[in-house]
């Protein structure tokens, strides 16, 4: 339905816009949510979307469709911008969205947009200070932070008095250094008795990350804990700042399309800044480490020359076996992977994972390999013991695929590394390289 809705208001804006009705493009702006608006601009080219988003009239509407874009089309849009209304559109935005968008400017603009904001920018510039992709730079510096000494109606008022906030639906509390010692939602503190003290009802040692937390490490806390925001202290255990589950959803999303590129073989810049040369160069690796695989695979195929010579029709079941194969190892190594990502597989227990891939591709090889093999009766061709060989060796592929495809993501992991780019080239590669040798070899033992 939503979907249905951005198609005719893209179409509508397009028409009116190239029929020069700027009035009713206005109008019909000023009627549309936000979100429609930038799944629309998220369509458009750069040219249409630039004139869609100047129609835009207010700026606190604008910063809202600039926080629900997608990918650069919204550092395209501020960089064009003049540095003075890039700010008036920044200051209707929380810290860690303003600081998000910035971070996709070059420098020299940042320091433009940030000197006119003048005292405002400060969260934002110490946003821009923490490395990208940690607690530190997703998190907010707005939050409800009360003394552990202020009784229940006296924290109550204050909040009162605060006005908005993130993760308003918990309060923090923290001592006269600011240490983060405790936290209570809001239905906790509306319900404990007036003269209560925070620190005697409070929820001690809550959960927190650093400023320094990978927000992959983040985003698991979250979804485990079942929270809806997460505290944010430096190394001192001092709070600094609040993560809400709105932010954890954009990591989530954004980690996720990452994994999934990485799987296909490429990468986030391709779909952020799309163009045939990045594209290809991108690309290029990827598909070098196959064509070298595959050259590899022609190697050890010339080395069983004659073999091949004397029995030809081995060549027939050459790609079902591979094909197999490669198929089971992918399935191998994306749930390994998706494990990992999600905290559900401990990269520390590698013969387990190992042991539970191999043991269900064994059930599935057993079952594939009998079945290739009464087809290979069945086809008749050959000599007699060729069915023999085609089972075999297809449920060597299976399992040696399954095992290859399992342990890559995990040693990558504990190397370091994203277990993401084992599922690409690498395990595909060496799949078919491992499944021809495997075959040839059962073939030159029984033939």
């Amino acid at each position: 339905m939503r979907d249905r809705r951005g198609s005719l208001l893209q179409a509508s804006l397009l028409r009116l816009v190239r029929r020069g009705a700027w009035g009713h493009a206005q109008r019909l702006l000023e009627k549309s949510h936000p979100a429609d608006i930038a799944q629309v601009l998220d369509r458009l080219t750069e040219a249409d979307r630039k004139a869609v988003f100047d129609l835009i009239r207010s700026h606190e509407e604008r910063a809202e469709v600039l926080c629900l874009l997608q990918f650069s089309a919204r550092a395209d849009l501020v960089i064009e911008l003049e540095p003075a209304t890039a700010g008036q559109i920044l200051r209707n935005m929380s810290a860690d969205d303003a600081a998000d968008i910035l971070r996709e400017l070059p420098r020299e603009r940042v320091d433009e947009i940030l000197a006119s904001l003048g005292e405002s920018g400060a969260d934002i510039e110490s946003l821009l200070g923490y490395p990208e992709d940690t607690a530190g730079a997703i998190m907010s510096p707005e939050y409800f932070a009360l003394s552990e000494n202020l009784t229940a109606k006296e924290a109550i008022e204050r909040l009162q008095q605060q006005g908005e906030a993130e993760a308003s639906f918990y309060v923090y509390v923290v001592d006269d250094r600011n240490y983060l010692v405790g936290v209570l939602s809001l239905r906790q503190l509306i319900l404990q008795p007036p003269y209560t003290l925070l620190r005697d009802s409070m929820v001690l040692d809550p959960i927190r990350v650093t400023t320094d937390t990978d927000q992959e490490e983040v985003a698991s806390m979250v979804a485990r804990y079942d929270l809806l925001a997460l505290p944010v202290v430096d190394h001192s255990s001092c709070l600094v700042g609040v993560i809400t589950v709105d932010d954890v959803i954009d990591v989530m999303r954004e980690e996720a399309t990452e994994d999934i590129l990485k799987l296909a073989g490429t990468t986030v810049e391709e779909v952020t800044s799309p163009g045939l040369l990045r594209g290809a160069w991108i690309r290029f690796p990827w598909l070098a480490a196959s064509f070298v695989g595959g050259f590899g695979g022609i190697l050890v195929l010339s080395s069983f020359e004659d073999l091949l010579t004397a029995t030809v029709h081995m060549a027939f079941f050459i790609p079902i076996i591979l094909g197999m194969g490669g198929n089971v190892g992918s399935q191998c190594s994306m749930v390994v992977v998706r494990g990992i990502a999600t905290g559900r597989l401990d990269i520390s227990s590698v013969g387990r994972i190992i042991g539970h891939e191999v043991g269900t591709s064994v059930l599935l090889a057993v079952t594939f390999a009998f079945v290739l093999g009464s087809g290979a009766v069945l086809l008749g061709f050959g000599p007699t013991t060729l069915p023999l060989v085609v089972s075999l060796g297809m449920f060597i592929s299976m399992v040696l695929a399954a095992a290859v495809g399992a342990l890559l993501p995990v040693l990558l992991s504990r190397a370091g590394f994203d277990p993401a780019v084992a599922s690409g080239p690498f395990v595909t590669t060496s799949i078919d390289v491992i499944g021809i040798l495997g075959f040839c070899l059962v073939a030159y033992a029984l033939l």
